[in-house]
């Protein structure tokens, strides 16, 4: 066999009508563990799809010498069955038609004498946790359900190289610890594009998509962290040194001119007491005009050299420097969030009481399907309760997995005036700019910004808003930030002052939220049947 699954020569990918989001991409993988990591935006998601096959590079080529299985980071709303989603549904009916009787060679032809269909889909149910119902709808389940569904259908193809896209996102602890098990017993190999740094630890090589390319770092995160830290440091030193002969030259070249400036009226002084013939003399001057002419034309050309240092420095140094973001130093409120005998409508079914004090912090975990985003629904006053009361202050935000406070046709620049009313125009870019959406990408409509920077979008509200909020509501805010997000992230949540309701499964981002209280919500002992 190969020593390569996976090869790609000049490989690059443009959007119709935009720049190139990455280009001449050479880059192999072999039967190893690999992780991609990057900056929001900066191409991973469509690098996966072309790795995968499922859309064309416009430059270059990949070549696969193994089968490979995809797991996309989202997927399309199916009114489909979950059988139908895994591929198996015609598989299904055929083996019905086949066990009443039907002796259609179509149905054996469909059914490709896979006989244990059934059991292997009631397989892949109970590993999710989920009651043996075939028939039950796609739409009924949740994030962290339909992600363990499928990702325990690919992980039985053994001989397949994976190509997986978030597969975290959406997983409580225990999934996640599942996933990292079920990752190491993997036989074939995978590509994992993940800001989990529990995972990324596992990985033999990690791979960083930036504007200048691809970049391979061996080891797992604690290796990777520490390597960039140092190129890092070295990008700044090369844009300090940048400036510094910058300097250097700006003098050498002021005392170049100083010195022709004086011979030049050295000349003239000599011109107009001499009695030499006007030719002779217009031709020194000639000489002495061309010498001019010539040194600021090399000058320039050093200048231009040199800002191209510069600019190239300055472009490393930008790749490697932290993005600026912070949720604001908002003073607690004195406003609390109480509930009495509060049960949300789905899963956690046991009488909740709480009381949360003006800049108390709440960590809200359960697993899958347990309820904590009903009950943050209900907080906030979108979803009723079974039973019970709550009681908050007036302004509540809640920032969810879905942005479901940002309208997906405004700009990044019009969802933050909506968001956060009464700044000026400049206030506002300076706002965009400190999470990186310069310029025309202000503008651009928030339904085609990454999955980050939606999220740091729609915490600028929090951190830009003039009057505060009550209180906060996190439903992992965490799922698609990029990890240099992410560090900032939980230095932003270190220092924030205000009441706060987390949902979480990052131990990291937790242990920095100041949790002063913890709620567990338990999902119902038994899966219930689906009753569409």
């Amino acid at each position: 066999m190969t020593a390569f699954t996976i090869l790609t020569h000049q490989l690059g990918f443009a959007p119709p009508g935009r720049d190139a989001v990455f280009q001449d991409l050479n880059a192999s993988y072999a039967i190893a563990r690999h992780a991609l990591v990057g900056r929001n935006g900066s191409g991973k998601s469509l690098l996966a799809r072309v790795l995968a096959g499922e859309l064309a590079p416009t430059h270059g080529h990949v070549i696969r010498h193994v089968p490979l299985a995809y797991l996309p980071q989202r997927w399309p709303a199916s009114p489909g069955t979950v059988a139908a989603q895994l591929g198996v549904h015609d598989k299904l009916r055929a083996l019905q038609h086949i066990e009443a009787g039907s002796v259609d060679p179509a149905d054996f032809s469909v059914l490709d004498d896979d006989w244990d269909v059934r059991e292997r889909l009631r397989r892949w149910l109970a590993a999710a946790g989920l009651a043996d119902d075939i028939a039950r709808p796609w739409t009924s389940l949740s994030g962290g359900e339909r992600v363990r569904l499928r990702l325990t259908a690919m992980f039985e193809q053994a001989d397949h190289f994976l190509v997986l896209d978030e597969p975290g996102n959406h997983l409580d602890r225990r999934g996640r610890h599942w996933l990292r098990e079920r990752l190491a017993a993997h036989a074939g190999g995978y590509l994992l594009i993940s800001h989990d740094r529990e995972l990324l630890d596992d990985a033999d090589s990690i791979d960083e998509l930036g504007p200048h390319g691809l970049r391979r770092y061996g080891g797992g995160y604690a290796a990777y962290a520490t390597q960039r830290q140092t190129d890092a440091e070295a990008a700044e030193r090369q844009l300090e040194q940048a400036k510094r002969e910058q300097k250097l030259l700006e003098r050498r070249q002021q005392r170049d001119r100083e010195r022709l400036e004086q011979r030049q009226q050295k000349a003239n002084r000599e011109r107009a007491n001499t009695n030499l013939p006007t030719i002779l003399l217009d031709r020194r001057k000639q000489r002495s005009e061309d010498t001019g002419a010539r040194l600021h034309t090399a000058q320039r050309s050093q200048q231009d050299r040199q800002r191209e240092r510069i600019s190239q420095a300055r472009a490393r140094a930008e790749q490697h420097r932290e993005q600026r973001f912070d949720l604001g130093e908002l003073p607690a409120t004195h406003a609390s969030l109480q509930l009495e005998g509060a049960v949300p409508v789905h899963g956690h079914a046991s009488p909740i009481d709480l009381y949360l004090a003006p800049g108390e912090r709440l960590h809200l975990d359960g697993d899958n399907g347990s309820g904590k985003s009903s009950l943050l629904a209900a907080i906030l006053g979108r979803l009723p309760l079974r039973e019970g009361v709550i009681r908050r202050g007036e302004r509540v935000l809640l920032i969810d997995q879905h942005y479901s406070l940002l309208r997906d046709d405004f700009s990044a620049l019009d969802n933050l005036r909506a968001l956060s009313p009464g700044h000026s125009p400049t206030r506002y870019r300076e706002y965009l700019a400190g999470i990186g959406l310069r310029a025309d990408r202000a503008e651009l409509p928030a339904g085609l910004l990454s999955g980050g920077e939606r999220v740091k979008l729609a915490l600028l509200a929090l951190d830009s808003a003039i009057e505060p909020y009550d209180l906060l509501l996190l439903d992992e805010p965490d799922s698609h930030l990029d990890l240099d997000s992410r560090l900032l992230l939980e230095q932003a949540l270190a220092t924030y002052r205000g009441s706060l309701v987390l949902v979480s499964h990052d131990a990291q981002l937790i242990a920095q939220a100041g949790i002063t209280q913890r709620l567990h919500l338990h999902k119902p002992l038994a899966p219930v049947p689906w009753r569409g």
